[in-house]
């Protein structure tokens, strides 16, 4: 019996398997620092990559992650709101831009060229799109009022109190009034639901609650919506503490 030609089996070796990828087309060679994007075919993958990055020394790896409107292509096809981008920069200068829209594999991605180098994932919204001027604004009066929909909060550091508005349907107004001295502590939350991100700063009322037995009650100060990875964080930090400052209690949550 004939051996196989040796330029068959050398093709055999390095034809690439489903347990070689990484995710969605990405292979990453931990110890040749060498990373590779092979295209999908209707049997399987392609046998050559079609891009091949071998990596030198890394400084940083940043995961962007940020959402926009919905989009075309010149085609017509609708492009995914949501977006990612990876930036891994070489030390000396110069990095390697990879934008991967499937958000399960960038992480296993930029999880596995980290963990590769000793480094940590820096986690960071739209690249150079942070837009500050989120805050709620101040009334003629000077005090902060924010509105969502149906509810008005009014924040009155003169009366020091927090006064919340609601419309009722299918009309009239019910009000709620709570003054600085019933607010135990604020708390800052960011949640991300689709495509869109709210920041809500909450003012934690009534007496400390035991251990299992949850908030005895809390108000919206308040909030902001947008489009994630475009609102800076770091304002609605220091907004937070603001006005932990102002009610002489602690801020926790959102890394306040």
């Amino acid at each position: 019996m004939m051996s196989p030609p040796i330029h068959s089996a050398i093709l055999r070796a390095v034809m690439p398997e489903e347990r070689d990828f990484l995710c969605s087309g990405w292979i990453w060679d931990a110890v040749m620092r060498e990373l590779r994007f092979h295209a999908r075919t209707r049997k399987g993958w392609k046998d050559e990559p079609e891009q091949v990055e071998r990596l030198r020394t890394v400084s940083s790896v940043t995961w962007h992650r940020w959402s926009q409107a919905p989009m075309q292509t010149a085609t017509g096809q609708a492009m995914s709101s949501n977006m990612s981008r990876i930036v891994v920069a070489y030390e000396g200068g110069g990095d390697l831009t990879i934008n991967e829209t499937d958000r399960a594999c960038a992480e296993k991605l930029t999880g596995a060229i980290a963990e590769s180098y000793g480094l940590e994932v820096v986690a960071e919204g739209a690249p150079g799109g942070r837009q500050p001027g989120n805050l709620p604004s101040r009334d003629e009066m000077g005090r902060l009022v924010t509105r969502s929909g149906k509810v008005e909060v009014t924040f009155d550091e003169t009366t020091r109190e927090i006064v919340e508005t609601r419309r009722r349907f299918p009309f009239g107004k019910s009000r709620r009034s709570v003054s600085f001295a019933e607010v135990r502590r604020l708390e800052l939350t960011l949640e991300v639901q689709g495509s869109l991100e709210t920041f809500t700063l909450w003012a934690l009322l009534g007496p400390e609650e035991e251990p299992g037995t949850g908030p005895s009650g809390r108000m919206p100060i308040a909030s902001y919506q947008g489009y994630e990875g475009w609102a800076d964080p770091e304002e609605w930090r220091e907004f937070a503490r603001e006005m932990g400052r102002s009610l002489r209690v602690e801020v926790t949550g959102a890394d306040a």
